[in-house]
């Protein structure tokens, strides 16, 4: 039998494991976005607005740079503790996991690869302005949650949650979203179409841990385990909540509710699709 990283750590009391998980160059990776966004915030306001995205006239850098721009310091602070919440919280429980590559490899895709993604997507919804703000890569790592939060519970909990339960907060999170947003019958559709969804899965997990013979959970002291996915729960679905409850226009601007769903929805889809079709060992060998 192989005994991996993760299988030792979940035997380990929470504070234990915590520390043997955590590493530093992995905490300075994440660490350098906010210092970009702090720095790109701090350099001089035309310099700034020459990094927007005009959807009239779409260019290749724009379309990458605008979304780490900010104008006013409530906008920035807002997508900074989004940003600290929901990375610190999905960084912790993948390394408790043993996911931790998964997550390296979302998080670097939502960086690199998602701002000129959302951006094109932006064109299809014509209008006249600028676009701008981390928001939408922000609502990326709450999309990844429900993923790293699948595999956290069945190594670390109970193992008889698997990865394919990941839908459940997804389509949660996404009831919340259709709840938020002004009501019509396409967002009450949305809503009714999550609730089924987010139902039908809650099934699932529920007739999982009622299944016979379980395979073995890890055992040792609990205190901490839950309530670290507790915590991510509430984080992503605090988040999502705040996301799309704000008001539509702030100090002149117009909140892009559409890239905030894009971001939230491509994130989730693109790392479990991954995870599905066996793209990444979700049980990382000891180093």
């Amino acid at each position: 039998m192989t005994v991996t990283s993760s299988d030792m750590l979940s035997r380990s009391p929470f504070p234990v494991a915590v520390r043997r998980a955590i590493r530093g160059r992995d905490c300075l990776a994440l660490a350098a976005v906010p210092v970009v966004l702090v720095g790109v915030y701090l350099s001089p306001e035309p310099f700034r607005r020459s990094l927007t995205f005009s959807y009239t006239d779409p260019a290749p850098l724009p379309a990458v740079t605008a979304h780490f721009v900010h104008f006013a310091p409530e906008h920035l602070l807002v997508n900074l503790v989004g940003y600290v919440v929901l990375a610190g919280c999905g960084y912790l429980l993948a390394a408790l996991g043993g996911c931790r590559r998964l997550f390296g490899v979302a998080a670097a895709t939502y960086l690199l690869a998602f701002p000129p993604i959302l951006s094109a997507l932006n064109l299809a919804v014509p209008r006249r302005a600028v676009g701008y703000g981390f928001s939408g890569i922000v609502m990326a790592f709450a999309g990844v949650l429900p993923v790293v939060l699948s595999v956290y519970a069945g190594r670390c909990l109970d193992a008889r949650i698997r990865p394919r339960h990941a839908p459940t907060p997804f389509f949660a999170a996404l009831t919340l979203v259709a709840l938020s947003l002004p009501r019509t019958w396409l967002t009450l559709g949305l809503a009714a179409a999550a609730g089924v969804a987010t139902t039908g899965y809650a099934v699932s997990v529920a007739s999982a841990l009622r299944g016979t013979n379980p395979p073995a959970t890890p055992a040792g002291p609990r205190t901490g385990w839950l309530d670290a996915f507790v915590v991510g729960i509430i984080a992503m679905l605090g988040y999502v909540a705040v996301g799309f409850s704000v008001a539509p226009t702030v100090r002149g601007g117009v909140v892009n509710r559409y890239v905030h769903l894009l971001g939230f929805c491509l994130a989730f889809i693109v790392p479990y699709v991954g995870v599905e079709l066996g793209l990444f060992d979700v049980a990382e060998a000891a180093e």
